[in-house]
């Protein structure tokens, strides 16, 4: 992943409290996969914020997009929602995330996107990418009433072009129809299940991507689980943080030395400049690299502190360490030695870190 600067190409409001930005990236080299996200970096009121925002367009459009719903109390996407036509840049990093939607199986297998509310956004950029299909993927997606549906109207015509199959829940007590595909209110373990069974004829060789509201997301696990659906073959991606456990965690008992390098800025005669430092820090048993750090007053990005927004992602050059959760991080970008402060604990003393 990498830091750009990108400019606003256009702006389209979805619903009325979503909006989704096409951005410019004036040519620069940049390529992401179906299903991964970015992280913006905005200063609000004065505060650094930092959020995660998923593509929803596919790779091959010329711009990229994102689609933000704004949520009661959110700082980001409230910003973003009401300002966004009048931001002229963009403070990015890209591409992040292992919920990928891979070639091989959009074209030998059944493909199966179960969503909520704003959780579309990855899964319409997966369903756009695919290319001759031997299945039509299904969608099974949840919202209140069709005006408040996020690319319902796209939605309808891939449907109507026989490139999609569709299943809706409307919840809201306003929702009237009569059509096979539309269930009124909640979806339940049991219609889920027989919505399965019947529109994907061998159940057990389908993948299932699965994004929004987690009780909504745990649903739809309940309801794959309860088929047998082998757990390979179900992706996840949370928006909310996963609660660290960290019982989980186990150590020597004994603090680790870790050489850590990373960026300061300063001011000078009124201008910032930037040095490059290094210093050695005390990690304690249970303690994440990001503890540690803010307790030696290195500053570090970060976000959910739970591994989702991968604000946090630094270069691990020596040592090894664990990592709890890494949702952020392809294998690619492991295997690169790139890790996730907040999810990082050293096992030995060996450890050396490179802050981006």
């Amino acid at each position: 992943m990498k830091k750009y600067t990108w400019r606003t190409h256009k702006t389209i409001k979805e619903t009325t409290d979503s909006i989704s930005i096409y951005f410019d990236t004036e040519q620069q080299d940049f390529t992401f996969l179906p299903g991964q996200y970015l992280n913006i970096r905005c200063i609000i009121d004065g505060e650094l914020i930092i959020r995660s925002y998923s593509f929803s367009s596919k790779p091959s459009d010329p711009y990229p997009a994102i689609t933000v719903k704004r949520v009661l109390g959110g700082k980001m996407s409230n910003y973003i929602f009401e300002n966004a036509e009048q931001i002229e840049t963009w403070e990015i990093e890209a591409p992040f995330g292992n919920f990928v939607l891979d070639n091989t199986i959009a074209e030998q297998s059944k493909v199966v996107l179960l969503a909520g509310g704003s959780g579309i956004a990855p899964l319409f950029s997966m369903v756009n990418s695919i290319e001759n299909p031997t299945q039509l993927p299904l969608l099974v997606y949840s919202n209140k009433l069709p005006q408040e549906t996020i690319f319902y109207d796209e939605l309808e015509a891939l449907q109507v072009k026989e490139k999609l199959e569709i299943c809706y829940s409307f919840t809201s007590s306003e929702f009237i129809s009569t059509k096979i595909n539309h269930v009124a209110g909640r979806f339940s373990i049991l219609v889920l299940r027989s919505i399965i069974k019947r529109m994907v004829p061998e159940t057990n060789k389908a993948h299932y991507y699965i994004c929004g509201p987690n009780g909504l997301m745990d649903l739809y696990k309940d309801a794959l689980t309860g088929l047998n659906i082998p757990q390979e073959n179900i992706h996840l991606e949370y928006f909310d943080p996963i609660p660290l456990n960290i019982d989980e965690i186990k150590t020597d008992g004994t603090s680790k030395d870790v050489v850590v390098n990373y960026y300061e800025d300063h001011y000078v005669n009124d201008e910032i400049q930037t040095y490059e430092c290094t210093s050695l820090i005390e990690v304690k048993p249970k303690q994440s690299l990001l503890e540690a750090m803010n307790d030696h007053h290195i500053k570090v990005p970060n976000s959910c502190k739970n591994g989702t927004c991968g604000a946090c992602w630094a270069m691990k050059t020596d040592g090894e360490v664990r990592m709890l959760h890494n949702g952020a991080l392809t294998e690619r970008d492991i295997a690169d030695g790139i890790i996730l402060l907040c999810q990082s604990y050293p096992t030995n003393s060996d450890v050396c870190v490179k802050v981006q």
